[in-house]
């Protein structure tokens, strides 16, 4: 099971464990709408300057590159997704439908 930021583990996972945990797999995370979100608020409160992200890298992006099936439900909706046995959550508000989705895999 993972939830936001935790898809970028299975990334990082993916640079040196044979074959790919995401590849072919539909998961979710992050949205590109939601990072784009998360930087106009810190550059509207001068937090960061226009030319640096939040994150240096976006996870939408990433695991499209890498083959998974990303999907999303939209800026900042609870949202999980199961393929197998592999479970993603789309960010910080998604936790009770990722939680949903573990507890009925677990039932089966």
């Amino acid at each position: 099971m993972f939830s936001a930021y935790l898809p970028a583990r299975v990334l990082d996972q993916s640079r040196w464990v044979h074959g790919n945990l995401a590849k072919g797999n539909t998961v979710t995370g992050f949205a590109n709408v939601e990072e784009d979100f998360a930087d106009n608020a810190v550059w509207t409160m001068n937090l960061l300057s226009r030319d640096k992200h939040i994150m240096p890298w976006r996870i939408e992006g990433e695991m499209k590159k890498i083959g998974a099936n990303y999907i999303q439900a939209g800026l900042w909706r609870g949202f999980a997704v199961r393929d197998s046995n592999l479970i993603t959550g789309q960010q910080n508000f998604s936790g009770s439908e990722t939680a949903e989705a573990v507890i009925r895999a677990l039932g089966e």
